[in-house]
């Protein structure tokens, strides 16, 4: 068992745990490459939440190694990061239905339960609370990295907090089109197109 501290708040613990989690799914995808169909769990507070950036992070290495995910979120915003992350668990499973992939802890009781990832069988790691505001958690957080009954336990506290979960709406997790403005006229044919640049931006759960 691997004990990871930091400074609550502090930005140097929260890149620090992004980088914990880029480097557990790098080693997952090392263990398991002749493994088939190696699979993750996620239970998160929202799609901001550090190991769903790093399943974005990893997105190619994971869909070339065949690793599936399935999440629980307890809060849809922000927005823009949910649809990233539908899109990446659309594109690790393309044939899935979008309901089967990620799912909306809605009732408040299901708050009370921990963050939790597990990496196929023997590794998972443990965080806060849903419920924890993302400035005020709890800095401990707790890596498995060879805990085969601790990844199992992890595994049916997700499936009965997935059966307690509701599909997400459609509408939030595909991209909206903007409203065109009453009497706009459509770009002319020969106008010049403006490069953008992207902007940096009661359930309890057997702990570990």
């Amino acid at each position: 068992m691997q004990v990871v501290a930091g400074s609550d708040g502090s930005k140097d613990f929260r890149q620090a745990e992004l980088d914990r989690h880029v480097e557990a799914m790098s080693r997952f995808i090392a263990r398991h490459a002749d493994a088939a169909p190696p699979r993750c769990t996620l239970v998160l507070r929202s799609a901001a939440s550090a190991p769903a950036r790093a399943l974005m992070h990893m997105k190619d290495a994971l869909v070339s190694a065949g690793v599936r995910a399935t999440v629980i979120l307890a809060h849809l915003e922000p927005q823009d990061d949910l649809r990233q992350l539908f899109a990446t668990l659309s594109e690790l499973a393309p044939e899935a239905e979008g309901a089967s992939l990620i799912r909306w802890a809605r009732n408040p009781r299901l708050l009370d339960a921990h963050e939790q990832v597990t990496y196929g069988g023997t590794m998972c790691w443990s965080g806060d609370a849903m419920r924890r505001d993302a400035d005020k958690r709890n800095p401990l957080v707790l890596f498995d990295m060879d805990a085969p009954e601790a990844a199992q336990r992890a595994h049916h506290a997700f499936k009965a907090l997935w059966g307690a979960s509701v599909p997400v709406p459609a509408h939030h997790l595909s991209a909206r089109r903007p409203a065109k403005p009453s009497g706009a006229y459509g770009q002319a044919a020969n106008a010049p197109v403006t490069a953008l640049r992207p902007q940096v931006g009661g359930w309890p759960l057997v702990r570990h």
